[in-house]
């Protein structure tokens, strides 16, 4: 072979190791560019998929409902009274147990009962989508050791922001018993247990437990008061609406303004009397005091 063919051989196999050479290189190079793009395309993913959680906790905080339980000792007309002196109108809605609403329909028992409510209020600027109670009141004669036990179960599909729930601890012949017991000073417990159950508009299950024990009418321990469970639910609970009394329903043709001039009224007359009758006592022992010093001159 002469050195021309030898050359033209060498040329064409720089050539072919120059062609192979780049597929090679473009080969790696749409590879890499390939598994480039699916890695940032994975990576744009998780940051979408943190955005999003993160987008939906920051709902869920937004939409986080607490709801703040209290005691409270009253007549219903005080119920009432409280709401239109207190210009407020926002719906308390009254349940009762299976034994319906005498305790309340009843004009007598709804102003003469000093009843022991617990009440139920969404302070926050959320709705609760539903909310489902159960209670269990055990009155203890601590004497005897007799028994009496009250249940209830109430659910409601609605409660907006700022209203309350309001409903009794004990029943009328717990109600009863327990003032004729006070009267004969006989020692007995009343022990209030209440299981919440509601769901906010972040479809949070949020269970709450609060648990009482009243001795005597008067000492109040707490067992239990706060969040026991929270848990992500977009079920709703089967449950039919409960009966309840709106309690805006019953002072809605009240004229709010005179009726508090009216108290306002009443408060300021009994004042003045409480005032006269403690200046007549003073009076008194004054005149008192005066005809002894009197008596000791002598």
């Amino acid at each position: 072979m002469n050195p021309l063919q030898v050359s033209v051989a060498t040329d064409w196999l720089v050539i072919a190791a120059t062609i192979i050479s780049g597929i090679f290189s473009a080969s790696a190079t749409l590879v890499a560019v390939i598994y480039s793009n699916k890695q940032t395309k994975a990576q744009l993913k998780q940051q979408e998929e943190k955005f999003a959680e993160e987008r939906e906790e920051q709902y869920r905080r937004s939409k986080y409902v607490v709801i703040m339980p209290s005691l409270i000792l009253a007549s219903f007309n005080n119920l009432l009274d409280r709401l239109i002196v207190q210009n407020d109108y926002n719906r308390v809605l009254l349940f009762s147990g299976n034994d319906g609403f005498d305790f309340f329909d009843d004009t007598d028992k709804r102003s003469m009962q000093l009843c022991r409510l617990l009440q139920i209020d969404n302070r926050s600027e959320s709705d609760i989508v539903d909310i489902e109670i159960k209670t269990e009141t055990i009155l203890q004669n601590k004497d005897s050791n007799e028994k009496s036990t009250y249940a209830t179960s109430n659910y409601t599909a609605l409660l907006r922001a700022h209203e309350r729930i309001a409903f009794r601890l004990a029943n009328q012949h717990q109600y009863e018993s327990i003032i004729k017991m006070n009267a004969g000073k006989v020692p007995h417990d009343l022990q209030f247990d209440c299981s919440i159950v509601y769901t906010t508009p972040a479809k949070q299950r949020i269970k709450y437990h609060y648990e009482v024990i009243i001795s005597n009418d008067k000492r109040i321990e707490i067992v239990h008061d706060g969040i026991e469970k929270v848990e992500n639910n977009s079920d709703k609970p089967f449950s039919a609406t409960s009966p309840f009394r709106n309690l805006q329903d019953y002072i809605s043709s009240i004229d709010r303004s005179a009726y508090s001039w009216e108290k306002m009224a009443q408060a300021q007359v009994r004042g003045m009397q409480n005032a006269m009758l403690l200046y007549s006592a003073q009076s008194t022992q004054q005149s008192d005091n005066t005809n002894l010093v009197r008596k000791n001159e002598e």
